[in-house]
């Protein structure tokens, strides 16, 4: 969808309807997920620290909104995280 010629929006929208309607979600989850990364080429990519693993690495982190029952969860929206190393540089 990142390099896709039409607004992304609308999709992720119909998305959202679609699967909340047919999960019939209770709550929504707001979480992140990190992605273990070798090298900075691509975007967000930073020395963080990842819960799940407990330790500082090159990560790049998504973080995301779920519709959720007891029995399913499915994503509403989602971003990559940009550090402020990534933020403050004008060159990236």
């Amino acid at each position: 969808m990142n390099q896709s010629p039409w607004d992304q929006l609308p999709v992720r929208r119909r998305i959202a309807q679609r699967l909340c309607q047919a999960i019939s979600s209770e709550v929504w989850v707001v979480d992140d997920v990190s992605f273990p990364k070798c090298g900075t080429a691509s975007v967000g990519v930073a020395r963080q620290c990842c819960g799940a693993v407990g330790e500082r690495a090159d990560y790049q982190v998504a973080v995301n909104v779920r519709a959720a029952t007891d029995a399913a969860s499915c994503p509403l929206d989602w971003h990559v995280h940009l550090p402020r190393e990534w933020t403050d540089n004008p060159d990236r």
